[in-house]
């Protein structure tokens, strides 16, 4: 009701300018000027076609036992052996081991398995000894792998190392990762 009784009086004194009716005399001039400017089309402004694209790769999700020549070796073979830097070693029990042998290892950055050097053998044996009653050496089985075929998916695990003296790692699938 405002607006019409300001247009009566715009109407009744035209000499009279009021600033609602310049807004709207403007509104319909902006509203063409707008119009008639084209935005330019540039290369940044088209969105890509994302199906055009190439597809990633998979993730990896475990690793073949053939591909990292995974093998179950007796626990005295493990510590005495001379090959220190080629391999590494898990342990485990026997259930999980003959699955580990026909599945074998997972990538899991939530519950990634623990790698050992051959040096923290001994150690990992003995703090499964604390929770496994008996000789922790018979029921644990000890498996080997090829540290080269693994090594871009391993993580450095800072707390086993300190704990056994030993070089251990977290085999998590974080292909991301540098080791030094």
């Amino acid at each position: 009701m405002g607006n019409r009784h300001l247009s009566s009086l715009q109407n009744a004194l035209p000499g009279l300018s009021l600033p609602l009716a310049q807004e709207r005399r403007r509104t319909p001039h902006l509203k063409q000027h707008h119009a008639s400017q084209k935005r330019p089309i540039c290369a940044e402004d088209i969105q890509t076609d994302l199906f055009s694209l190439p597809l990633l790769p998979p993730l990896r999700t475990h690793f073949l036992p053939e591909e990292i020549r995974l093998t179950r070796i007796p626990s005295l073979a493990a510590t005495h052996t001379g090959k220190e830097g080629n391999f590494l070693y898990h342990i485990t029990d026997a259930p999980v081991a003959s699955a580990l042998l026909q599945k074998g290892l997972p990538l899991n950055k939530h519950h990634p398995l623990m790698l050992t050097e051959q040096n923290g053998i001994s150690a990992w044996l003995a703090k499964i000894s604390e929770y496994i009653q008996g000789n922790a050496s018979e029921k644990a089985v000890i498996l080997r792998l090829r540290r080269a075929m693994v090594e871009d998916a391993l993580e450095p695990d800072p707390d086993h190392t300190a704990e056994f003296a030993s070089n251990c790692y977290l085999l998590s699938g974080n292909f991301n990762c540098t080791m030094t």
